[in-house]
């Protein structure tokens, strides 16, 4: 199971896929405290499917990748790049967080956050 704050519908807002049109699933619960962030973590549902956060990389796995390509999903992530990602994701965003070690291998976009 895994916590989902809220799954819509909307168009990319940020980036190179802007304007794409896209559901957004979005996870409770991150490890780390951005004072912009716009998740409410302590609310969610537990449910069986999953991909933004919070921090998606916490939740996800090749398997869930995997059945999303099944289904015929082009799977994107936003993520700050803290943790290893599963290598069969199509596109990764990475918003890096000053101080903190990068543990991703690739990623196609980086998007920077000013406070």
């Amino acid at each position: 199971m895994r916590k989902i704050n809220e799954i819509f519908y909307s168009l990319q807002g940020e980036g190179y896929h802007t304007g794409t049109p896209a559901v957004f699933i979005r996870f409770s619960g991150c490890n780390l405290k951005c004072s912009f962030c716009d998740t409410r973590h302590e609310e969610g549902v537990a449910v069986t499917v999953i991909l933004t956060g919070g921090e998606p990389s916490l939740w996800i796995d090749e398997a869930f990748i995997d059945r999303l390509h099944q289904a015929g999903k082009y799977v994107c992530i936003e993520t700050n790049g803290t943790n290893p990602l599963p290598k069969n994701i199509d596109w990764v965003t990475c918003s890096p967080k000053q101080g903190v070690k990068l543990g991703i291998t690739r990623m196609d976009e980086v998007k920077v956050v000013y406070e």
